[in-house]
């Protein structure tokens, strides 16, 4: 089975130690698979970046909030593909723009223009990260070996930039040697 969400961070958490105060704008996944982490979690609370995957039945909790539940047990590729798509269609802020699904919106003007999965990929990293190697993009966003010549993140950096340009952000992307970075 071919590997999937790579180019993110696992961080695990204890379910006594979730911040409700804070909005947290990362993919958050909530495992509950008994009535002592069912009672842990403040549905209430939450907003639509938790996924929860849980063993009980959660159908009829009465949710405030557009919640995404998975209902184990299910095929592994079908949690797969849903935690995929939860993780993909989080909403990404910097400065002014963000990145919802796969639209790049300028949120002063809202002008909009939609992004290829790959320069979704690459400017969702950008945005995280703030500063990365060329390689790292070509390596593990891309899947192209270092020995091999190729012209291809250039030319995905020159969509890039034509779509920000488009919605008139004030957000660059800045290449100095072999590093690129975003900036305001």
């Amino acid at each position: 089975m071919k590997s999937f969400l790579v180019h993110y961070d696992l961080i695990l958490n204890r379910l006594e130690s979730i911040d409700y105060k804070i909005e947290n704008k990362h993919a958050n996944i909530i495992i509950i698979n008994n009535k002592k982490n069912f009672n842990l979690v403040n549905f209430n609370a939450l907003n639509d970046n938790y996924l929860i995957i849980s063993s009980l039945k959660l159908n009829n909790i009465n949710l405030q909030k557009n919640i995404n539940i998975i209902d184990t047990p299910v095929p592994i590729n079908h949690l797969k593909n849903k935690i995929e798509n939860f993780v993909q269609n989080i909403k990404i802020q910097f400065h002014d723009i963000s990145i919802d699904n796969e639209k790049l919106i300028n949120l002063t003007n809202d002008s909009f223009c939609y992004l290829t999965k790959v320069e979704l990929e690459i400017l969702t990293y950008l945005i995280r990260e703030k500063e990365t190697s060329k390689n790292f993009i070509k390596q593990n966003i891309l899947n192209i070996k270092t020995n091999i010549e190729t012209n291809s993140l250039e030319s995905h950096l020159t969509r890039i930039r034509k779509k920000m340009n488009k919605v008139k952000t004030t957000v660059k992307i800045q290449t100095k040697s072999e590093k690129l970075l975003i900036t305001i």
